[in-house]
């Protein structure tokens, strides 16, 4: 048991430096270049025109109605499929296996969303489009400088649209010690997804890049908190005897 403890530490090290040590360092260094260079309104300048005071693609079908509203509905799609599967898993034991994974994942898409949108509430910065700078009314602050005593909250950080498709990193983490070649890539559709709908939501004014990466934060801790706490000991405990052998 001891021996098997002492392999078993260098590698749960490495997991936990690897995904939770390098995103929270990433963060940091993120935060660092925000903080101290112009890079979210040099991006966002390029949506605005000046001439007109408004962002142009605000409001068109590609933006606002593909990217915008369809691209969430597929999501929540996605999640009523997860779900209906987690039921059935009950009536159907070739798929009883993955009965918490499938758990693991509906939550994920519950719960990333629902802490975005928790924080996004109790947030005081503002949108783009809400900015004395892009035609609004509101100063523009950075992620740590206050806003102006006076000043409604903005409600407007992170980005509550891109954290539908960040969620979906969750197929990383209930895949992982299933298939990694799968897992890695339900990684990166989780990534290119949320992107998306962030950029999507950075073109029409809504939202700096800042706050589409704090949302790819917020979700990816959330979903490793949740693999943590429901899906870790028993996928471990499955794969034993396999990685015994």
């Amino acid at each position: 048991m001891e021996a098997n403890d002492a392999l078993a530490r260098p590698s749960r090290a490495r997991f936990l430096a690897l995904h939770v040590g390098l995103p929270l360092a990433l963060a940091a260094l993120l935060l660092a270049v925000f903080e101290l260079t112009p890079l979210d309104t040099a991006i966002e300048d390029r949506f605005y025109d000046p001439q007109s005071r408004e962002f142009p693609w605000r409001h068109t079908f590609l933006f606002e109605d593909l990217i915008h509203d369809a691209g969430k509905i597929v999501v929540i799609a996605f999640g009523v499929l997860v779900l209906g599967a987690f039921v059935a898993s009950f009536f159907r034991e070739r798929i009883a296996s993955w009965r918490r994974p499938l758990a693991y994942v509906f939550l994920t898409l519950a719960l990333g969303p629902a802490a975005t949108s928790g924080w996004k509430d109790l947030s005081p910065k503002h949108c783009p489009w809400d900015l004395a700078m892009y035609g609004g009314h509101a100063p523009h602050t950075t992620l740590l400088e206050p806003v102006p005593e006076g000043v409604k909250r903005g409600r407007c950080f992170p980005c509550g649209q891109a954290s539908s498709g960040f969620s979906l990193m969750a197929l990383y983490f209930a895949l992982r010690h299933r298939n990694r070649k799968l897992a890695r890539r339900g990684l990166w559709l989780g990534l290119a997804y949320g992107g998306t709908l962030g950029f999507g939501r950075m073109v029409q004014g809504a939202h700096f890049l800042s706050h589409v990466l704090t949302t790819a934060l917020v979700c990816w801790l959330v979903a490793w908190l949740l693999y943590e706490v429901v899906l870790r000991k028993s996928e471990e405990r499955r794969t034993a005897p396999f990685n015994a052998a």
